[in-house]
């Protein structure tokens, strides 16, 4: 991961914030900064964001970047909450929307939807969310274990915190089943076209 990459992606996300909680996440970013963000610092930190009205939290450590939503190249015969695939750094990632992943309606076009690009399974995956939220620090003691989904394919949520609200925390890797690996995120390994040289 380019920690500098997703600290200014962060960052560029302030603005669509409340003051609260554009405050927190610059208070992250310069605890960040003064320690050299290495991975002891990133231990037990979350990013949360919002999806269907609920907010869920994702371990820091999973989290590559994040971006604006860009055009997105549509696949055919794809999964239903396959959206398409984007070219980023001459890669091809495939995007998600998180709502119909989760079961509920289409995301809602808006200036605050974005794409949080995750690592699943050691690939790249973009998933479209609402809006950022913060970034939290959870300990351990804090997360419930929650109930088991023995309605889904794959258990993807791995506690539950209670702060000012509810946070529901993922598990990246857990999120598709091994079938939708092979069907969809074999994308990434299919390079972007390269300008042929003269």
């Amino acid at each position: 991961m380019q920690n500098d990459a997703l600290y200014q992606e962060l960052a560029s996300q302030l603005s669509a914030l409340s003051a609260e909680q554009a405050e927190a996440v610059r208070d992250y970013l310069r605890e960040l900064s003064a320690s050299g963000g290495d991975e002891a610092e990133k231990k037990n930190k979350y990013l949360t964001f919002l999806c269907c009205e609920q907010m869920f939290g994702i371990d820091i450590r999973q989290v590559i970047q994040i971006i604006r939503i860009p055009s997105i190249t549509p696949l055919p015969d794809s999964l239903p909450y396959m959206k398409g695939v984007v070219a980023m750094r001459g890669e091809m990632v495939p995007v998600i929307d998180l709502r119909i992943r989760l079961g509920r309606d289409a995301a809602i076009d808006s200036s605050r939807n974005c794409i949080i690009v995750i690592s699943a399974r050691e690939r790249s995956v973009g998933i479209i969310v609402d809006s950022i939220s913060s970034v939290e620090a959870i300990q351990p003691e804090e997360i419930c274990q929650p109930p088991r989904q023995e309605d889904h394919k794959t258990n993807y949520l791995i506690g539950i915190v209670k702060r000012d609200a509810v946070i529901l925390l993922i598990d990246a890797d857990n999120l598709f089943t091994a079938q939708d690996f092979d069907d969809v995120l074999d994308i990434p390994t299919v390079q972007a076209a390269q300008p042929s040289e003269a």
